[in-house]
């Protein structure tokens, strides 16, 4: 799982950073957030996950082309695979009818299945809204928490795994968790941070957008926003085997393939 800050800021440049960063780990399986429709015209009309499925030979099943604040600009979860999954789901978690301020795009949540060995996996990602829009990021949390709730039961496995934009003493995570019987992998007491990648290539990029947000100091540490979260009631059929995160291996100067690193988890059966 990726986000790939889908916003085009010198995405001609990280396109191929991207592109390697996913060879190192040689995926079954890609999600990405912050996937979004095609804004500039060498982009010959592909969006940013048909591009990605070009660049890495990994077939796109799934994109939620949503639509965000900007009126010609969509954006949203896409899934990536090497094997087809039996089905897959969406749910919007919020709308702009509900919500005053949701930020530049909705949350959505993709939700998969897959049979391995006769094993049920079910993987569900999501982009919640971030900590400066509250109210959204309630309103997100609470119908993720609801849409959680029954997966245990039918699958050996639930993995949710995405950009939560919560950190892991947050009581939203922490209500994600208990809704669903989610444990971290890592657990959140050791679980390495995931944004941003560089606080430099942070500064510039709100800085070449324009934007108002406060930047980061050279030393400020950086923070656990996406999680790997997971339910396995059968321990001994189907776990996560390994898990960790990707993403600074391959840059160019100071540019890094995103600002968040991505995570990485190795389904096994026992």
């Amino acid at each position: 799982m990726w986000n790939i800050f889908g916003y085009s800021w010198e995405w001609q440049r990280r396109r191929p950073l991207v592109a390697a960063e996913l060879a190192d780990i040689e995926p079954d399986v890609v999600i990405l957030h912050e996937a979004r429709s095609a804004r500039r015209p060498w982009e010959a009309g592909q969006s940013t996950p048909q591009q990605i499925a070009g660049d890495t030979g990994i077939p796109l099943i799934e994109w939620i082309d949503a639509p965000t604040s900007h009126p010609t600009a969509r954006m949203g979860p896409a899934l990536l695979a090497r094997v087809p999954p039996a089905n897959t789901t969406r749910v919007r978690l919020a709308n702009r009818n509900s919500v005053d301020d949701l930020g530049f795009h909705e949350p959505w949540l993709l939700t998969t299945q897959w049979e391995i060995d006769g094993f049920r996996a079910t993987v569900a990602t999501t982009h919640l809204p971030g900590s400066r829009l509250p109210a959204a990021q309630e309103v997100a949390v609470r119908s993720l928490a609801e849409a959680l709730a029954p997966l245990p039961s039918e699958s050996d496995l639930l993995l949710l795994i995405g950009d939560l934009n919560l950190r892991p003493g947050s009581p939203g995570l922490h209500r994600l968790m208990r809704a669903a019987n989610l444990e971290s992998a890592p657990s959140l007491s050791v679980a390495p941070p995931t944004h941003p990648t560089s606080n430099a290539m942070f500064n510039r990029a709100m800085l070449d957008s324009g934007s108002t947000g406060r930047p980061r100091t050279p030393d400020e540490r950086p923070i656990r926003v996406d999680h790997a979260l997971f339910h396995s009631p059968h321990r001994a059929s189907l776990r996560i085997a390994d898990s960790g995160r990707f993403g600074t291996r391959h840059r160019t100067d100071d540019l890094f393939a995103s600002d968040h690193w991505g995570l990485w988890v190795d389904l096994a059966v026992a």
